[in-house]
């Protein structure tokens, strides 16, 4: 399987995932690109995290789009070296750092603040859903979080008390847009 970077200095270019079968949702281009969008005055200069990344394609789209830098959390040991390779043959492999790690474990031991976050858990494990809002003290002071989630999902969201939250719906696909209040 391959994905296309949307925008940026490497727009078009590909993201090639490992042949090997393996349990993985990519987010859709237009989904990227919107939330893109939706970032795009932030991304300029910005540290950005893909967890859960996956494939790394939207942490790569924030690269592509100037963001100075990008970690990734994937516990999966293919996908994770997948993602290096790529920051290798893209040339950005000097602004990515990824973690082969679980994602909770990466949480507890942060010592990072974050001006993007997307994370993309597996929308059926409701664990590491749970997490979402722990991710929220991740991030700069005017940081936003994006999580990605099954739009089936009911409450998908706890309210936080300190942060605005808002959704934004996708065909399948819902994304809760998080930044917190000054």
């Amino acid at each position: 399987m391959k994905l296309r970077i949307i925008s940026g200095n490497l727009k078009s270019r590909r993201i090639s995932l490992p042949d090997r079968q393996v349990t993985l949702r990519p987010t859709k281009d237009r989904v990227r690109q919107s939330l893109a969008e939706i970032v795009k005055d932030l991304i300029p200069g910005a540290f950005a995290a893909d967890f859960c990344a996956g494939s790394g394609a939207f942490g790569i789209e924030l690269l592509s789009r100037g963001a100075a830098a990008a970690h990734f959390v994937e516990r999966d040991r293919l996908l994770a070296r997948s993602i290096s390779v790529c920051a290798g043959s893209l040339g950005i492999a000097e602004k990515c750092r990824v973690f082969e790690q679980d994602i909770r474990v990466f949480i507890r031991d942060c010592s990072f603040s974050y001006d993007i976050i997307f994370y993309d858990p597996p929308y059926e494990n409701e664990e590491l859903a749970a997490l979402a809002p722990e991710m929220a003290s991740l991030l700069s002071k005017n940081g936003i979080l994006l999580y990605e989630y099954s739009a089936q999902r009911k409450n998908a969201f706890p309210e936080l008390d300190r942060s605005i939250v808002e959704t934004r719906t996708y065909g399948d696909t819902a994304v809760a847009i998080i930044t917190l209040k000054n």
